[in-house]
């Protein structure tokens, strides 16, 4: 195997166990059906990163299941054999999106990994720590996978994976700083979400209130107007014990 960045590399899938059995991470694969199985459009992600549509990796990515210490002992809990390497060529040899013969892999720290974000990573909610943010001339924002969270692409006709060169096994200091500052923003995200959508149930809490009121007072009316209670003089000096003069029997 080269480590020459200028040539591609490709090793089996068996050899990225080691990698998968590390502790600590999710990963996630993205097929390039859609965008086409050609090389160039690899090159493009390994250098650009990974467009994310809808500026969420929800709605681009597929959880694999390796055979990490997470993952296994999720599926002994739920009686399930373990993941491995031969299940997981499988899942990219029928890619269920778009007929993809290349599968992009991406490897997160999971400890960046906004849990409490929109499942749907909205506003880059829940994996906004791993985003490279592009503006385009209409101000709009489009999201990125930074590169060095891919660790490769699996290539169906090859049976080997293509090695990311810009993968970082180890992240570097200024990584892990640049992804702590990321994390932090989509927590940010989330809180401002919550307290909006706090104030929005308690307005419509009041609006609920204040309408059930109305209703409530619209019924005393017309049960008033019904029985002519609004003339009768509730005459508060009225003897209560002494009904029995007044044909109530008690």
């Amino acid at each position: 195997m080269t480590n020459d960045t200028n040539q591609d590399t490709y090793v089996k899938l068996e050899q990225l166990e080691s990698i998968f059995s590390e502790p600590g991470y999710t990963y996630l694969g993205h097929g390039t059906g859609r965008s086409g199985n050609n090389n160039q459009v690899i090159d493009s992600i390994f250098e650009n990163g990974l467009r994310t549509k809808d500026n969420s990796l929800y709605y681009t990515s597929i959880g694999l299941s390796v055979p990490s210490p997470e993952i296994k002992e999720s599926y002994r809990k739920a009686g399930i054999p373990e993941p491995t390497i031969d299940a997981l060529k499988e899942s990219f040899n029928n890619w269920q999106h778009q007929d993809s013969k290349k599968v992009i892999i991406m490897r997160l720290p999971t400890e960046y990994i906004n849990m409490l974000g929109n499942r749907s990573d909205l506003d880059g909610e829940m994996f906004g720590a791993f985003y490279n943010e592009l503006k385009q001339n209409d101000g709009k924002s489009i999201n990125y996978l930074d590169p060095k969270f891919i660790v490769g692409c699996f290539d169906v006709d090859k049976q080997a994976v293509r090695l990311n060169h810009g993968f970082e096994k180890n992240l570097s200091p200024e990584s892990i700083e640049k992804l702590k500052e990321g994390y932090n923003k989509a927590v940010s995200k989330t809180e401002a979400r919550l307290k909006r959508e706090e104030q929005d149930d308690l307005l419509r809490k009041n609006q609920l209130g204040e309408m059930m009121q109305e209703f409530d007072n619209q019924q005393t009316n017309e049960i008033s107007d019904s029985y002519g209670l609004s003339d009768f003089d509730w005459d508060d000096n009225i003897e209560w014990n002494d009904t029995n003069e007044i044909g109530i029997q008690r």
